[in-house]
């Protein structure tokens, strides 16, 4: 590789492009793009909430935080269930916009533990409820190991007293 482009290119981007075009080989990161992302449907997520705890308008706009009574999650790698205690500490900013910080530990059906943890948004767009999730997964186990290698994207639909999302793993 050409020193000369891999200090511009660290320099530019960081060390991240420096290791994209490492990997890349002798074609350049451009030339291996794919101009479209691809998802792959991971589960369906349905979250049972407890009532908020309403925190009232701070300087940076109004906190609420929402804990986890239970729920489930289903798809075709994975089922489980969403134990309590997890939940969203949830701050609106003043141009309306919601702001999701979320922990919670989902239990399989075959007992492994999985840490899920997410930030997100939420807001009224032109096409309507914008609701967006960037989920991240942590697990000792073997046999669900595969997620702590995913990067994901949540499509949240609130409704009274739960939360449903469609998660997707982008390829």
């Amino acid at each position: 590789m050409n020193e000369d482009v891999s200090r511009r290119a660290f320099g530019v981007a960081g060390g991240g492009a420096l290791a994209a075009m490492a990997l890349a080989g002798t074609a350049s990161a451009q030339e291996k793009a794919d101009d479209g992302v691809k998802t792959e449907f991971l589960f369906d997520v349905v979250g049972e909430l407890e009532d908020p705890i309403e925190m009232g308008e701070l300087p940076e706009g109004a906190r609420r935080i929402y804990y986890m009574k239970g729920g489930t999650v289903e798809g075709p790698r994975i089922k489980a269930t969403v134990l309590p205690g997890g939940g969203d500490w949830f701050r609106t900013r003043g141009d309306g916009v919601g702001l999701l910080d979320v922990r919670v530990v989902i239990k399989t059906d075959d007992d492994a533990l999985i840490y899920i943890t997410y930030r997100g948004m939420v807001h009224q767009n032109a096409d309507g409820l914008y609701f967006r999730t960037t989920p991240w997964f942590e697990t000792s186990s073997e046999k669900y190991a595969w997620l702590n290698k995913v990067m994901a994207i949540g499509i949240g639909v609130p409704s009274p007293g739960k939360i449903t999302y469609k998660v997707y793993a982008i390829k």
